[in-house]
């Protein structure tokens, strides 16, 4: 995944945005939604991994910390855990 996603953005010059347009995912299709929370929770954390090796290889470490932060509390989440709860 995060190779097509980089392999895009050497393409285009939108930085992973048009890989990330050009997918099949859409929020208000049915199919697409996993039926648990931790279930997009995983889903969620699985992105954001790819976001976040993106941002590190672009050099972007502001982002990349931030990214990383949003993985994290996704991780618990798909654990039924949170930071906030904490």
């Amino acid at each position: 995944m995060l190779r097509n996603a980089v392999a895009e953005d050497t393409v285009s010059t939108s930085l992973g945005f048009q890989a990330i347009g050009t997918s099949k995912l859409s929020v208000d299709s049915e199919e697409d939604r996993p039926a648990e929370p931790e279930d997009s929770a995983t889903y969620l954390f699985e992105l954001l991994i790819a976001a976040r090796r993106l941002a590190v290889t672009r050099r972007h470490k502001f982002l990349a910390y931030l990214i990383g932060m949003a993985a994290e509390e996704a991780r618990l989440l798909s654990q039924g855990r949170s930071a906030v709860g904490q």
